[in-house]
């Protein structure tokens, strides 16, 4: 049964007057610091508002930004590469580059999807210096653009975990050094 004129007429005054009154009670105290009724002192609303620091300060207009500007040591260039992988065996590719340097890549495997960790080490590091990116268990492509948070060699472990053979293709466009496969670890 739907309600009446009369029922739907008290039920907007009493939806409106609640409203009202969280408006003056407790969102104009706490997020502009206007208090009329004095209920957002006694319930401590105001005090929110204090550390507030103006929006200009929090989220600058549309071009106000500086511009970053990083200067490389590699020259731009633009590398692919390709391997296959057995089923069971992994791989790496990877590239040199200085903390700041960008590239944008992408990557796909034919064949079928294989274990991705798009990860980096220092120059020189250990066995267990390395940071890692990305890591995905089952993955058959992946693209995007990275900025080293330090100088080494940064790039991807893939693992084909199917039973058939996988090959990956790579393209790397940016400032760093030529893609290569690095020796395997003993």
């Amino acid at each position: 049964m739907l309600p009446t004129l009369p029922q739907l007429g008290k039920a907007t005054a009493v939806a409106l007057a609640v409203a009202g009154a969280i408006l003056v009670g407790a969102v104009l105290p706490a997020e502009y610091g206007i208090d009329p009724s004095g209920v957002g002192k006694a319930l401590g609303l105001t005090q929110l508002n204090r550390g507030a620091r103006p929006a200009a300060d929090v989220a600058p207009a549309a071009g106000g930004a500086a511009a970053t500007v990083v200067q490389t040591r590699h020259a731009f260039r633009s590398d692919q590469m390709s391997i296959t992988l057995q089923p069971g065996e992994g791989a790496e590719i990877k590239a040199a580059i200085n903390k700041g340097e960008q590239f944008v890549f992408s990557w796909s495997s034919t064949g079928g999807p294989v274990k991705s960790d798009m990860h980096g080490e220092p120059h020189n590091a250990g066995p267990r210096d390395f940071s890692t990116y990305w890591k995905v268990a089952q993955q058959e492509s992946g693209s995007g653009s990275f900025t080293a948070p330090f100088d080494g060699i940064h790039g991807w472990y893939w693992r084909n975990k199917g039973a058939a053979p996988v090959t990956i293709h790579v393209q790397v466009s940016g400032f760093h050094d030529r893609l290569f496969r690095p020796d395997p670890k003993v």
